[in-house]
């Protein structure tokens, strides 16, 4: 069988156009190259190259260089759809040739030095281009003019090949755990497979090493620390990646035999609380979008273990254009699920002991709580929060990622950020101290048992006083009571705080009001209640509560339904 079969087949890419079933893909298309393609486009600048060594804006910069990816993309699907038009293939050539004339394929957030000239960083940009010129070349090669080709193959030994052979290990992502090493090691692995087929079966041990660092990222119940986005991303290319190699060995390479892949491949469906509300720990946003063909293909592998979605919840590409999703999102297509979605669950009750999050799901509510250490991919200073969701928004909210920026990713500035400390969570602040970062700095004690989940999160924060922080968490049909009980050496300062997208209204009787949701706590344990309106970084509105305790009080509880 070879590579790329299906999306070889002319006779695949006439039913692609001619099938009701495709409909929606070819809206979606058609308005992707009006929107990117027709005119001409963007330059890449190097005053907003360098702007991420400045202010360190990465969005200028990086808006004309994934509009670029956008056109290539769209062009890219219609001369396969519609291979009579040469318009489409004149566009596409036009962009092939301008992407091969880019300084860099990397990032500037990447890049790392300014001051030398350096165009074969392989960063998970750089590869994935790299991996989508192989793509369309192996698919439209009979069309493709003779400089095209050739600058594609020169272009991709030149920054992908050449760097990644030349060194026994080209870069830390080879031996990481996170999203990087999937898409990295992956998309390197395939542009191989497809350009270079004798160098790939040379490299297959090292490819396969640097998979293993890959998975053990992830809990043994197969739970993605770096959130929903990023299990999209790093499991999405690490299946397209093992999909490629089963075929490249005629099965001998079969990572869907493994029992990790499975437990992971079922990770989405537990983080749907409702259909357009997800878990939004960690890097995440709240309102994702599934990835199409990546999801039905789990679904034909694992048939009885994994879920598939309406497809309003999915998208067929992203705004960075990630070329080998979208292709997927036509050949791994599965016109079943697409008529027969499988539904979101309103009673469910998950507990991942190894990650150390709960999650319930009643017809009333959703709850989502986690354990965990602050040092986790893509962290933040989260030991204990939670989430809890009802009737499709997050009432008490996890406000999930923040503006990606140069400040954003620097170890002594990340925690300022209201998204990644634990002042934007729902965790208390003891002694006027937030929780500190660092691995050590974790849940000290996890325990679930019948709807119960109890933590001891002390252990988060950097405060000698407190010898014990223990956060209950006891969740029934209808409502959940939280509790937090201290024990410390003298008296503590203890603010329990709350944060919420919607502005809460204060009764003054031990009640706030959040949506239609109600939050009931002991006015006995409690000085004052304080709401201030607050943004975060991306500008959206939101508000923290916090519940100054009375000093003394080592115990406050409330309940929300």
């Amino acid at each position: 069988m070879k590579l790329l079969e299906k999306a070889r087949d002319k006779e695949f890419w006439k039913y692609v156009r001619e099938s009701e079933s495709f409909k929606a893909h070819r809206d979606d298309l058609l308005k992707m190259y009006n929107s990117y393609a027709v005119n001409d486009l963007p330059a890449v600048k190097y005053s907003e190259f360098k702007m991420f060594w400045g202010s360190g804006n990465r969005s200028i910069y990086e808006k004309s260089y994934f509009s670029r990816r956008q056109a290539l993309n769209a062009a890219a699907f219609m001369s396969l759809i519609y291979p009579e038009n040469e318009e489409y293939l004149n566009k596409l050539m036009d962009i092939i040739f301008a992407i091969c004339d880019e300084y860099t394929w990397c990032l500037p957030a990447h890049q790392h030095v300014l001051d030398k000239s350096n165009k074969c960083v392989i960063d998970l940009f750089a590869s994935e281009t790299g991996f989508a010129l192989s793509e369309i070349y192996t698919m439209l090669e009979d069309r493709l003019d003779p400089l095209i080709k050739d600058r594609i193959k020169k272009e991709i030994e030149y920054r992908i090949i050449t760097p990644f052979t030349s060194v026994e290990k080209y870069s830390w992502w080879e031996n990481g755990t996170n999203n990087w090493t999937a898409v990295c090691t992956g998309s390197v692995a395939c542009t191989a497979m497809l350009m270079f087929p004798d160098t790939a079966r040379e490299l297959i041990p090292r490819f396969m090493k640097s998979v293993e660092f890959f998975l053990s990222g992830f809990s043994d119940d197969g739970i993605c620390f770096e959130g929903f986005g990023y299990w999209i991303y790093g499991f999405g290319f690490f299946t397209v990646f093992a999909d490629m190699i089963k075929t490249f060995t005629d099965g001998k390479v079969d990572y869907f035999k493994d029992e990790r892949v499975k437990t992971i491949a079922t990770y989405l469906q537990k983080m749907y609380l409702y259909e357009n509300v997800q878990i939004s720990f960690a890097d995440a946003i709240n309102n994702s979008k599934y990835q199409l063909g990546l999801q039905h293909y789990l679904k034909d592998t694992y048939p009885s273990d994994v879920l598939v979605y309406d497809f309003k919840l999915s998208e067929l590409t992203d705004n960075c254009a990630r070329f080998c999703h979208h292709l997927r999102s036509f050949t791994w297509f599965n016109e079943k699920y697409f008529y027969s979605p499988d539904p979101i669950s309103k009673n469910d009750t998950y507990y991942a002991k190894d990650a150390q999050w709960f999650i319930k799901k009643t017809p009333s509510y959703a709850l989502a709580a986690k354990g965990g250490n602050n040092d986790e991919p893509h962290n933040h200073n989260d030991v204990g929060t939670f989430i809890f969701a009802k009737n499709n928004r997050q009432i008490i909210a996890d406000l999930g990622r923040g503006t990606y920026c140069r400040q954003y990713f620097r170890a002594d500035t990340r925690y300022d950020f209201l998204e990644t400390s634990s002042k934007g969570h729902n965790v208390p602040i003891v002694n006027g101290k937030f929780q500190s970062e660092g691995k050590e700095f974790r849940c000290k004690r996890a325990e679930y048992e019948n709807n119960t989940l109890t933590l001891d999160i002390s252990g988060a924060y950097d405060c000698n006083e407190l010898t014990e922080l223990t956060r209950r968490f006891d969740c029934s049909e209808e409502f959940v009571s939280v509790s937090d009980s201290y024990k410390c050496k003298g008296n503590l300062k203890i603010v329990e705080r709350l944060v919420t997208y919607d502005e809460p209204k204060h009764t003054g009787d031990g009640k706030i009001v959040i949506s239609d949701a109600t939050l009931v706590y002991s006015c006995a344990t409690v000085d004052s209640v304080v709401i201030l309106p607050e943004k975060t970084s991306e500008g959206k509105d939101c508000y923290l509560i916090s519940f100054i305790l009375k000093e003394g009080v080592t115990h406050f509880s409330f309940s929300i339904r």
